[in-house]
This record gives structure tokens, sequence and C-alpha cells, in this order.
């Protein structure tokens, strides 16, 4: 590949990444600001009840999926001709699997039932998912894999606002407000998803087992390392809350819902970058990737210092004043954000590589690291402390995720495509302003006077640039001027 066609490409992913971080913005903004409504609608239990439905469903979906979606933009380089019978391939593997699992569980309802702490008219709804979605999120992915943005915001958009209309007038109309919910947002998605089942069905027309194979050589390995991601995340609520009770939980949860705020815009730009960095790595373009990743990672950073110093007012809209103790959890919980946005650049690299196992065994070491920290240190300070210090185990746990990942792609002899040199003084940046914002949190004229500085300069770096931006939203062709 030409530089030209690198820098064409480049520009593409630049533009699909803005086009993902506004709609995965604006549709999840969407269901979080549903939440205060479904709260006041539902009792506690039914939002429990809900809550541990998803949960379950999050974690079947990926014994279930085996996230061979994601193996759709590493198969781009190599099956491209053949990518919508790759596509089928690996959906009705997919399909094949969670059929095998949906009978063993009719058989053993009565035990599951109990394990899901769920009846069992919900349990057949749930696997009514299991079976349709894989198919949405392959779709997407070939959607993404191939820049083709305008889809992923239609198809995206379609799901949550035929989800949350749907879930809110059956909470309203239904005695079973439990019922309504999990109807309401989960059966657009099962309609739509198999649509698209039927739809990747008559484009792949054949399953080739031989995909199969490659499918799982590549995926399988990363199964264990999504379900540790999922207990990382998890394992700090479930530990706060049997040393410390349930209020203590609440109050972590605000810190760790603004957590999450900020990586679907680490999210949303990873699913830009990584299509590119796999297509510029098959054409080893080293030198444009090295550029571009110091870029990529400035940006962030840039962005995640904004959001640092605007926590309070985060946790005030978040919460209320009565969840203010959670300022504090969120400077590490951000940090751990950049820490796990180049990690994942790593991780990248390795996914490139098919050397996915190392993938899973690094992520394991970290999430047992992080509740190993978790049970040895919460209980020996007073319950106050506990949000704090969880938001700091789990910091460590993505430290050492990095280190582990910037090794693992050195020993592919690999390292040289980033700048490390950067990265580390990025990284040390990051843990340095972490540690100044537990005391500028408590000069807030200080801290105002910060923001409009950093609002200034933002507004003064958009403007110089204004011509090369207009360019880039009107043309893509002159979007490598950014580039």
């Amino acid at each position: 590949m030409s530089d030209d066609r690198s820098i064409e490409t480049g520009a593409v992913a630049v533009k699909a990444g803005l086009w993902y971080t506004i709609c995965n913005f604006l549709f999840k903004g969407m269901a979080f600001l549903s939440t205060p409504i479904f709260s006041r609608l539902m009792s506690k239990e039914e939002l429990g009840g809900f809550s541990n439905f998803s949960s379950w469903v999050s974690i079947l979906f990926v014994v279930t999926s085996m996230d061979l979606s994601q193996s759709i933009i590493r198969s781009k380089l190599e099956l491209e001709e053949d990518i919508d019978s790759y596509i089928w391939s690996i959906l009705s593997m997919s399909t094949l699997w969670t059929l095998l699992l949906y009978i063993f569980v009719c058989i053993f309802m009565p035990f599951f039932s109990n394990l899901f702490e769920t009846e069992a008219k919900y349990i057949h709804i749930m696997f009514l998912y299991l079976f349709s979605a894989p198919a949405y999120f392959m779709l997407i992915t070939k959607n993404r894999a191939f820049y083709k943005y305008k889809s992923f915001v239609a198809m995206t958009g379609l799901m949550a606002v035929s989800g949350i209309g749907l879930s809110l007038l059956l909470v309203f109309i239904m005695q079973d407000r439990l019922g309504g919910r999990i109807i309401g947002y989960y059966l657009p998605q099962i309609i739509i998803g198999f649509v698209i089942f039927v739809l990747l069905a008559c484009r792949g027309k054949r399953i080739k087992i031989q995909y199969w194979k490659y499918a799982s050589i590549l995926m399988l390995p990363l199964v264990p390392h999504v379900l540790s991601l999922y207990l990382l995340a998890a394992s700090d609520k479930i530990i706060i809350t049997k040393f410390c009770g349930e209020e203590y939980t609440a109050v972590y949860s605000i810190a760790y819902t603004a957590y999450h705020v900020v990586t679907v815009l680490f999210d949303s730009m990873n699913k830009a970058w990584a299509p590119w960095l796999l297509e510029s790595l098959h054409n080893k373009n080293y030198e444009t990737i090295r550029n571009a990743s110091r870029k990529y990672i400035a940006v962030f950073f840039t962005l995640m210092l904004g959001v640092m110093l605007l926590v309070p007012e985060i946790i005030l809209i978040l919460g209320s004043s009565k969840y203010m103790r959670a300022v504090w959890c969120l400077p590490p919980l951000i940090a751990s954000c950049v820490f796990q946005f180049i990690y994942t650049m790593y991780v990248n690299i390795e996914f490139y590589e098919k050397k996915t196992l190392g993938v899973s065994f690094a992520t394991m070491i970290a999430t047992a690291i992080n509740i190993l920290l978790n049970i040895l240190i919460i209980p020996l300070w007073p319950p106050e402390y506990s949000y704090v210090i969880a938001a700091y185990t789990t910091l460590a746990g993505y430290i050492v995720l990095f280190i582990l990942h910037f090794f693992l792609v050195k020993r592919l002899k690999m390292d040289f495509v980033y700048d490390i040199k950067f990265i580390l003084m990025i990284l040390g940046l990051t843990l340095a302003v972490s540690g100044i914002m537990n005391y500028l949190y408590g000069i807030s004229a200080l801290r105002y006077c910060i923001v409009a500085v950093y609002t200034i300069m933002i507004l003064y770096f958009g403007y110089r640039n204004k011509t090369k931006m207009l360019q880039f939203i009107k043309n893509k062709k002159n979007s490598r001027l950014l580039l």
C-alpha cells in the first residue's frame, strides 16, 4: 500500500472514530438519562432484579458468543473477498453452541433458575437474546472493519431508541414492571437480531468448517480474558459490600458510573483505531503508526485531563451532594482508564500476531492481584475509606496489565511500533496529575482558574485548526491534513 493510500485510510479511520464517539455518547447517554425515570417507576427489588438479569446476560453472552465477532477485524486482512461466508460460518458456530447450552439449561431449569435468581420465563427471553445478538454484533463489527460508520450509527441508534422507548411504555402499562423492563429492553434487540441473522445467512450462503477452526484458534483463548475483565470490574463492589456494607458500595458505584462514561470514549476511539492499526501492521507502515499513535495518545490524555478537572461537578450531576465522597475515587479510576487505553494498543498488536493466549493470562493475573489486594487491604481500614482503596487497587490492576502486555509485545519483537518513551511520559504525567487532583478538589477557586485556562487552550487550538477541521468534515480526502 502506498503512503497516500495509508494516509487516506487513516483519515477515514479518524472520521469513523469521530462518529463512533458521538453516537456512543449520544445513545449511551440516553440510557443513562433514563435511569432516574426507571428508579422512580420501579421498586428497589425490581431494579435489582433487572440489574441481576442484565449482569447474567453479559456473562453468558461472552460464553455463548465466544466473542467471535471481534475476529472479523483480523480476518478481513486475509479473507476480505470471502468475508460474508466467514461471518455466516462463525455465526452458525455460535448458534450451535448456544443451542447446546440452552438444551442443557432447560433440562436443569430449577437449578439454573435458582442460580440466576430469575424466573424460568425470563431465562427463555435471555436465551432468545443470546441466539440473536451475535448477528447484530457481527454486522456492526463488519461495518467498523470497513469504516461504514453511517450504518453503525443507524443500527446502534435504532437499538437504543427502541429499547428505551418500549421499556418505558411497558413499565407504565404492565403490572409486572420487572417483566416490562426486561421485555421492553430485550425484545427490540431480539427482533432486530433475528432479521440481521437472516440477512447474514443469505449473504454468506455457505458454512465453511475451516473458518470454525480459524476463529476458534484466534478467539477462544480470549474468552477467559473477557470474563476476567468483567470480574475485575465487579470484584470491587462485591468485596466492599461483603466487608463494609451496601452504603459504601453505593458511593463507589456512583464513582464507577462516572468512570464508565469515560470508558465509552476509550471504547469509541479504539473501535476506530483497531481496524486501521491492523491494516497498517499488515502493510508494514510502522512509521505512520508510530507518528499517529503519539497524537492518538495525546488527544486521549488531554480529554482525560479535562474530565479530572470536572470530577466534583460530574459526581454532583450523577448522584447528589450526599455522594460527594465519591470524588476521591475518580482520579485513580480515570488514571486506570489511561493505562487501560494504552495497554489495549499493545493488545491490538498481540491480536494481529494471533498471540491471544497471553492476553488471557495477563488479564487473569491482573484480576487475581486486584482481588487479592482488595481482600487483604480493605478490611484493615475503616469502612469510609473502603471505596477509595478499591479505586487504587483497580489502578494497580491496570498498571500490571500495561506492564505485562508491554513485555508480551516486546517478546514478539514488535515493541518498536510505539514510542515507549512518549508513552511512559504520558503515564507518568497521568499519575502525577491524579495525585495533584486530590489537593485541587479542595481549592475550588484555583481549580476553576485552571479549567478556564484549559478551555481557552482547547478553543484556541480549535480556532487555529478550524480550516483543517472543516476540510475534514466536508471531504475525507482533505482530512489527511490532520494526520
